[in-house]
């Protein structure tokens, strides 16, 4: 069952707003009314739950409602028939308010994570409670990692320069999952511009230790593309950071993760 499911929806007396998006196109109809009367309950201290597969157990997003506050304005409802609502879709972990790419949020992060307090969560058992602690330890260490992530790399991408916060990613040199002792270590991260981010991650490009830029010898395998991408950022400079990365995570990503 999904956890969505578990969470307490507004109406059982828990600071959420749970609904069930389209399974394809992940469109969500926002109720004015139930938005206004969260707001005078709750202020900003409240989330927006979204899930769509009932069966699988971690297909939802749990948003803080301070996140996308600002799409919820006068301007961005729809009209004709149902006009005292929002609506948005979600493509690629992103939520466009009325399918709009220019009233988008990135809400990767959101993606199956409880960032709620155990109390505001339907306990089922003793195992589901180990569980949701480790959750919320989980995306506790990983909001720690992204600061000193953000804070080495000045708050900016280290390859762009751009600094808008939706835009940037704490990106994991050696991934989360491979090494435990250097998961919450900021010197394990790169402060890249989403798009960089998943190029990184797949290992189209990695660093020399000199934090230069090394791109794949699989390169005319590519599409053109992708190929004029990497090209261009070929032998960039890395910012320097205010903390050094360490070689040996450095040289994990040459020798496992980069595409030979």
């Amino acid at each position: 069952m999904n956890r969505a499911l578990l969470i307490k929806n507004w109406r059982e007396g828990g600071n959420n707003y749970i609904l069930k998006g389209n399974s394809e196109s992940k469109w969500i109809g926002y109720q004015e009314s139930v938005i206004k009367g969260m707001i005078a309950k709750f202020g900003d201290g409240f989330n927006i739950v979204i899930w769509s597969n009932e069966s699988d157990e971690n297909d939802y997003y749990c948003i803080p409602f301070t996140r996308i506050k600002h799409l919820f304005v006068e301007t961005n409802k729809t009209s004709g028939k149902y006009p005292n609502r929002w609506t948005s879709t979600i493509v690629d972990h992103r939520l466009l308010m009325k399918g709009n790419n220019d009233l988008s949020v990135d809400i990767t992060e959101y993606y199956s994570k409880s960032i709620l307090p155990v109390s505001n969560i339907e306990i089922i058992d003793d195992h589901y409670i180990e569980n949701a602690k480790a959750e919320i330890s989980i995306r506790l260490g990983q909001s720690k990692f992204r600061k000193g992530v953000l804070t080495n790399f000045h708050n900016k991408c280290s390859l762009t320069g751009i600094r808008e916060s939706n835009l940037i990613v704490a990106s994991h040199i050696v991934p989360w999952a491979q090494n435990k002792s250097s998961r919450g270590d900021y010197r394990n991260g790169i402060c890249f511009y989403v798009e960089l981010d998943s190029l990184f991650d797949k290992g189209y490009f990695s660093l020399n230790n000199d934090l230069m830029v090394i791109i794949t010898e699989r390169l005319y395998d590519l599409s053109d593309n992708l190929r004029t991408i990497l090209l261009d950022l070929k032998g960039k400079q890395l910012s320097q950071p205010k903390d050094s990365i360490k070689e040996e995570y450095l040289e994990y990503h040459r020798e496992e993760i980069l595409i030979k």
